[in-house]
């Protein structure tokens, strides 16, 4: 039986499919960030205020603590739920500032390459849009596929 996910497209699905095909490549360590050991699953990816790990994202600003769960597709602040539409702004900023990053070191059309190479998985490939709309495809050369 095929189970079909009815949630909205969240554009982080793809966010952290790429950020795991940079994971695998070292390209996260080769940006700056400093890979830690974590208590369950993967390792933990640190930069600055934004923390990434399999099972979602953490990013400090002054004494708030915003955090992503992948499986829930959830946001809290401080351990309290909040509006995906105001998290994702906040958020946006430090996951632009590595698609740039990304785009200046391995060119404009590497993203692209990515998604042509990777075939990426059905739940992803739904998703493109939005994050498309999220991370402009204009801020680093992305065609649409």
């Amino acid at each position: 039986m095929t189970s079909i996910d009815l949630r909205p497209p969240c554009p982080l699905t793809v966010q952290f499919w790429l950020l795991g095909l940079d994971a695998r490549q070292g390209h996260l360590l080769l940006r700056g960030f400093r890979k830690r050991p974590a208590s369950q699953g993967s390792s933990t990816y640190v930069l600055d205020h934004l923390s990434l790990h399999s099972s979602g994202l953490s990013f400090r600003q002054e004494s708030d603590l915003l955090q992503f769960n992948r499986r829930t597709r959830s946001y809290t602040l401080n351990g309290r739920p909040i509006p995906a539409k105001f998290a994702r702004q906040v958020l946006r900023p430090a996951l632009q500032a590595h698609e740039d990053w990304t785009a200046r070191r391995f060119g404009p059309g590497y993203r692209q390459a990515q998604f042509s190479a990777q075939r990426p998985p059905r739940v992803v490939f739904r998703s493109l849009e939005s994050w498309r709309q999220y991370i402009p495809p204009a801020a680093f050369g992305l065609s649409m596929l």
